[in-house]
């Protein structure tokens, strides 16, 4: 999630998550709310210390709206089964690292409906390398996630990132996971 020691990325999430629940209480506009906490990471973080991040937000019309600060993209689950990472219209730089010039990132919507899971996961997933050096397949393991039991299903995904690296993680590997219940009738 940062770069630097861990107690300065620990310090730089510190920073991102009080930005966003700052500004999270008054914007209630998507990208204002990216801008405002583009502009109080950059303030806040010194040197070359930047963080990526998805900001997700779920509406009531079957749609999630990402905003992605060059982070891997979320993985949606269909309630068919099919999965996909909706990549952004354009990609724009970390937070801490919009002062550069670079745009801020444009919104990409997708379908989000009934059945439907988002798994958001921080790059220790990503980066977890089994001792042939392999990344993770993410995009592979999502059938791990119809376990109707979100706790069991996220469990099991966690085993086999275990597996796949030969032991546990050093990095972080958090793996937040929302699931669309229909409530209706």
């Amino acid at each position: 999630m940062a770069s630097g020691l861990p107690l300065a990325a620990v310090e730089t999430a510190a920073v991102v998550l009080g930005a966003f629940r700052e500004a999270a209480h008054d914007e209630p506009d998507l990208v204002r709310l990216g801008e405002r906490r583009e502009r109080s990471v950059a303030r806040e973080l010194e040197g070359e210390k930047f963080v990526t991040a998805v900001l997700a937000e779920v509406g009531s019309e079957y749609e999630a709206v990402f905003l992605n600060y060059g982070h891997p993209a979320p993985l949606v689950v269909r309630e068919s089964g099919s999965a996909a990472f909706p990549q952004p219209p354009s990609f724009a730089l970390p937070l801490g690292l919009g002062a550069h010039g670079s745009e801020g990132p444009r919104p990409c919507r997708v379908v989000f409906a009934p059945g439907d899971q988002l798994l958001l996961y921080t790059d220790g997933v990503t980066e977890a390398r089994d001792p042939g050096g392999s990344s993770y397949p993410l995009g592979d393991r999502a059938g791990l996630l119809k376990e109707p039991d979100a706790d069991r299903a996220l469990e099991a995904l966690r085993e086999d990132l275990v597996r796949h690296a030969a032991g546990p993680r050093h990095d972080d590997a958090a793996m937040p996971l929302l699931r669309y219940h229909d409530h209706a009738g």
